[in-house]
């Protein structure tokens, strides 16, 4: 039976709509208890599910799902469960169901003077679950620390229908596991997000940033990591490599008179030929956030920043020139682009070469017929008795965490 078949059952026999998302047919469920619902009638016909938002991060955040055999779960969507629970100007925290839009998050907070924790690309297609669920963070993370750090609590469903509450709504110590951290990043393997709160933070008085052109990538990082030390305080940090062009980029947020004294430390770091931006900073940051789009590349790179020059150096000995780059300074994470707009069907022989520097490559464009040896497959101890303990039934697990789906 295909998935579009079983999720058609599904939705027969819960009272679920069906939608379409990506090309995909998902369940659509328009509230907590027709989730549950859903759940159930998963539960009895042993047919896993697909826990997303919008689908934008699906390929890399959940390659389970495209390359195993046997393995077809079923995409549910929480686009239906959507809207600000709790939003109180100044209070510096703000509640929403998991199917808010990032952009309407954004919209909601910035007329109090405060702005979301991370700077993400595509925010009109991201939800708030599916961030949360992928752990996406962005390069502001240099300020201000990975999103999981901002978020206060959650509420969630568990495989079995239980609605389970972690962390509060607002900023003060709550007793108990921080377990809305744990399901941060956990892929919707663990349970299924249904709203977070998160902490904001102040919008600056004041941004700044600057635009270097280097050489190539693995001497920009290297100047990169000169720039950091001179002046830690930096709010962003990344190089980009688009039309053979390489150029290091980067900018300050915060107090106009700290931003003013800093920036010159900066400028005094880099050298020559920088140009910066005052008046255009925020666009700056905004699109060098936005050239940074998973979806406008093939592959992930991810290593320590000590690694990450050796790194850039082999790979742009080997890319062709006209091979897009984009790299976070403060997180050692590199994207590496493709012509054209096919899936990811070989894994490239760059790839090989680079295994003891890199700490995990991973394609962001997932073709069915990629193998499963291409990605990392056997689970920890601790994640397996994690997974088994949370989603004992395996409907939610992805098929590298549940032994009774393991070939």
């Amino acid at each position: 039976m295909s998935p579009a078949e079983c999720a058609l059952r599904l939705s027969q026999a819960s009272g679920c709509a069906l939608g379409e998302t990506r090309g995909l047919t998902c369940l659509e469920p328009r509230d907590h208890a027709q989730l549950a619902a859903v759940l159930k009638e998963a539960r009895q016909q042993s047919s896993p599910l697909l826990p997303i938002g919008s689908g934008s991060q699906l390929a890399w955040c959940r390659p389970d799902a495209f390359k195993t055999p046997g393995f077809t779960p079923i995409p549910i969507s929480l686009i239906q469960l959507s809207g600000i629970i709790e939003q109180i100007p100044g209070e510096g925290t703000i509640t929403a169901q998991a199917g808010t839009a990032w952009s309407d998050l954004i919209s909601a907070v910035a007329p109090s003077g405060e702005r979301l924790p991370a700077d993400l690309p595509a925010a009109e297609s991201s939800t708030l679950g599916g961030v949360l669920g992928s752990g996406r963070s962005g390069p502001d993370r240099m300020k201000y620390g990975p999103l999981r750090h901002h978020v206060l609590g959650m509420q969630v469903m568990l495989s079995d229908g239980t609605l389970a509450k972690s962390g509060g709504r607002q900023v003060k110590n709550v007793t108990g596991f921080d377990l809305h951290r744990l399901y941060t990043g956990s892929r919707g393997t663990l349970a299924i997000i249904l709203e977070a709160s998160l902490r904001l933070v102040a919008e600056p008085q004041r941004e700044w940033s600057f635009s270097l052109p280097v050489a190539d990538c693995a001497k920009g990082l290297v100047k990169a990591l000169e720039v950091k030390q001179a002046m830690p305080r930096l709010t962003w940090l990344v190089l980009t490599r688009a039309e053979s062009r390489v150029l290091l980029r980067g900018g300050l947020a915060g107090c106009a008179s700290q931003v003013g004294a800093d920036q010159e430390q900066v400028m005094a770091a880099l050298g020559g030929s920088a140009e910066a931006f005052d008046l255009e900073a925020t666009r700056q940051r905004r699109d060098a956030t936005e050239a940074g789009s998973e979806n406008l590349f093939a592959w992930d790179i991810q290593g320590s920043l000590r690694q990450c020059s050796t790194l850039l150096g082999d790979l742009e000995a080997q890319l062709p020139a006209s091979t897009d780059l984009w790299v976070d300074c403060s997180a050692g994470r590199i994207l590496v682009g493709v012509d054209g707009n096919e899936p990811v069907r070989v894994r490239p022989s760059w790839a090989e070469s680079i295994t003891e520097q890199a700490a995990l490559v991973r394609p962001l464009r997932v073709s069915s017929d990629l193998h499963a040896d291409h990605f990392p497959s056997d689970p920890s101890t601790w994640t397996t008795r994690l997974t088994q303990g949370l989603d004992p039934a395996g409907i939610l697990s992805s098929s590298a965490s549940s032994p009774d789906r393991q070939s």
